[in-house]
């Protein structure tokens, strides 16, 4: 809870620095994410940028190979002075969540029985931005589990249009009346 509030902080104000300087978020945010990449198929570098036992000089010569924007280096450079950088994927991930909100955008998880035409994902994209007023960015997926019908997830909301939920909600009320 308390690495949540701080990677928040950090990423409020990497924010705040793009905004000053008028850099445009998406592309600090395209890096940021390709370097995150980075990490996770080289987990040894994010360890010795977040250890205690490496000077701060040699990551900072680490972070000079890395990165080749000179605001972003700085910035992380200051996280790991600040003894954070464990918290990198975190505050990138909240940094995204910001330039979202920032951007009125917002991402939607799609499951569908079958695969969906072109034809009723524009379709569903059109009332689903229409409804929460925002530009919306859909993943899809294919549920075997699912009968027939949708789910959709944005953030902690699920619009769920399944059949099969259909179906277990009519077997709830059918219990419920034979009592």
């Amino acid at each position: 809870m308390i690495d949540r509030k701080v990677s928040i902080r950090y990423a409020r104000a990497l924010l705040g620095v793009c905004a000053d300087k008028g850099l445009d978020e998406d592309e600090i945010l395209k890096m940021l994410k390709e370097l995150d990449a980075f990490f996770g198929e080289n987990p040894q570098v994010l360890e010795y940028l977040s250890t205690y036992v490496v000077s701060t000089d040699n990551k900072k010569k680490v972070i000079e190979q890395l990165v080749n924007n000179e605001m972003l280096a700085d910035f992380l450079n200051y996280v790991i002075r600040k003894g954070r950088f464990a918290l990198f994927s975190q505050i990138v991930e909240i940094f995204e969540e910001l330039v979202d909100e920032k951007k009125g955008r917002v991402k939607a998880i799609v499951k569908s029985a079958v695969e969906l035409d072109s034809e009723e994902k524009n379709k569903l994209k059109e009332q689903l931005s229409k409804k929460l007023n925002k530009d919306v960015e859909f993943e899809f997926f294919v549920d075997g589990d699912l009968i027939a019908g949708i789910i959709v997830q944005v953030k902690d909301v699920v619009y769920d249009g399944s059949v099969k939920t259909y179906l277990s909600n009519l077997e709830q009320r059918l219990l419920r009346l034979s009592v």
